[in-house]
């Protein structure tokens, strides 16, 4: 599932192979929600350019299918190590 972040700075950080949680941000009162657990980066796409870029994530049907509700609030990553 392609997935925008909130920092898009944070492109520069992550690589395919990487595995991440995936967080939607509330903009209203600055809360995060887990969307997704050990998220596998299948592409970073305009890490040179950050406010054109994204992530390609392989998410199960039930987290693509959070990911896609409320697509208006940002998302942030936790980069696992490994």
């Amino acid at each position: 599932m392609p997935v925008r972040l909130a920092d898009p700075a944070a492109l520069s950080l992550v690589r395919p192979g990487n595995w991440v949680d995936l967080l939607r941000i509330d903009p209203a009162g600055g809360d995060s929600t887990p969307v997704a657990t050990s998220a596998l980066v299948l592409e970073v796409s305009g890490a040179d350019d950050p406010t054109t870029g994204g992530l390609l994530l392989a998410l199960t049907p039930a987290e693509a299918e959070q990911a896609a509700t409320n697509p208006g609030h940002g998302f942030a990553i936790l980069i696992r190590p490994g």
